[in-house]
């Protein structure tokens, strides 16, 4: 069965770790791809779609290294070998993600 296209921005390839932070638990993931309103984590940690998060995701804009914060809510979990949490970013949020959207603008 085919799901229908949910994201509203292309996402870029990113070959790079974050630290995801969930219920007082930080993890360090591989991050598959990236857009400027949101991620998806290569994990196996079990949240539901809804679940809070903050990931803390390092950018290299123009050669220096930034630390981006970014607060959003996972949107799907895909299970077995692709395991990974879907993440959106929540509107309105007071975070770093103009970091995100200058990077994938320069991609």
């Amino acid at each position: 069965m085919q799901h229908a296209e949910r994201r509203a921005q292309p996402r870029l390839n990113y070959q790079g770790k974050a630290y995801l932070t969930f219920e007082g638990r930080c993890r360090c993931e591989d991050v598959v791809d990236v857009s400027s309103d949101g991620l998806f984590l290569k994990t196996s940690a079990r949240l539901k779609p809804g679940a809070a998060v903050k990931v803390f995701l390092p950018l290299n804009l123009g050669g220096a290294w930034r630390l981006c914060l970014l607060k959003g809510d996972v949107v799907r979990r895909t299970r077995g070998r692709s395991a990974g949490l879907g993440i959106a970013l929540r509107p309105g949020e007071i975070d770093t993600r103009s970091l995100l959207a200058d990077f994938v603008a320069a991609a």
